[in-house]
């Protein structure tokens, strides 16, 4: 006899009992397997589950009992709306880098008026969850996304056709600012850099260091390495007044912070903290320069 919605739901919970967040891991990975949100699941409880998506299932329930990110079992990450292809080749999209895109828009909505087009660059791009998210959401936005991996631009690339962005969006190959032509400017520049040191590996969930691409996690021996190349080019790469957004680790932001005060090129630092009251997210704007007139691939972007 077929089993019903609830009946998995409630077999898939005891399964993953022993797991960080057991509902939300087993209410995601059966309306994944059924293709419907979360919410349905409790619309339809009568539901029957064919034997076919039962076999799923279970080979589901295992490898996430094993530690396996619910991401990647599925295949698909939701972020600020968008639904996202994802691998082990890229990181899984996480509340806190919605709040760095929010942060970012907030500032497009300010300066509307001085910047009605403006040149948004997402430096290590993995899915593409920044670029596309602005993209989507800031139509007027000229966005370029890049990372030094040949298989997470695949990915953004993916994702950026399935929301109808290719278009929107360019893509370049290369580490950090090496991607882009040297005498590029942006109006704002965002990043989910690398900033775990690698002496915390132990610090990181079990499912985060099991299984995540390590390069885009571990940056050296402080966790600093790739924030101090990002600050150290940012001005050369912002339009007088462009900002800068950084995701950082909450131990650090006090320190990140502290580079940019009181230097020349900076102004307007601030650090925002997240939903859990933690700071991770670096805001500065570039403090001197000339504007520099627009890309011929933006004018014609």
């Amino acid at each position: 006899m077929l089993r019903t919605v609830t009946e998995v739901l409630e077999e898939a919970l005891a399964r993953l009992r022993a797991t960080p967040s057991a509902r939300s891991d087993a209410e995601e990975l059966v309306s994944r397997l059924l293709g419907v949100g979360r919410g349905a699941l409790y619309l339809e409880p009568g539901r029957p589950v064919a034997d076919s998506d039962l076999e799923r299932l279970e080979s589901w329930l295992a490898r996430r009992a094993a530690g396996e990110p619910v991401q990647y079992i599925t295949g698909r990450a939701a972020f600020r709306g968008l639904d996202l292809a994802v691998n082990p080749g890229v990181l899984v999209p996480r509340p806190e880098t919605e709040g760095l895109v929010e942060a970012v828009l907030a500032v497009l909505r300010e300066e509307v008026k001085h910047w009605p087009r403006p040149r948004v660059l997402d430096l290590g791009t993995g899915s593409g969850a920044i670029a596309l998210a602005i993209a989507a959401e800031w139509p007027a936005a000229v966005v370029t996304a890049s990372d030094a991996s040949d298989a997470a631009l695949a990915t953004a690339r993916e994702n950026a056709r399935a929301h109808g962005l290719e278009s929107r969006v360019r893509f370049a190959h290369g580490d950090w600012f090496e991607a882009i032509g040297g005498d590029e400017r942006f109006e704002a520049i965002a990043s989910n850099p690398p900033y775990v040191a690698t002496g915390e590996w132990d610090l990181l969930p079990a499912d985060v260091r099991g299984f995540e691409p390590r390069q885009a996690l571990f940056s050296g021996a402080t966790g600093l390495e790739a924030l101090r190349d990002i600050v150290d080019d940012a001005p050369l790469h912002l339009v007088a007044g462009g900002l800068l957004a950084l995701e950082l680790a909450e131990m650090r932001a006090a320190e990140v912070a502290g580079w940019l005060e009181g230097a020349h090129d900076w102004s307007g630092v601030q650090v925002l903290d997240d939903l859990a009251g933690r700071p991770r997210v670096l805001l500065a704007r570039r403090e001197r320069g000339p504007a520099i007139a627009p890309t011929q691939w933006a004018e014609e972007g």
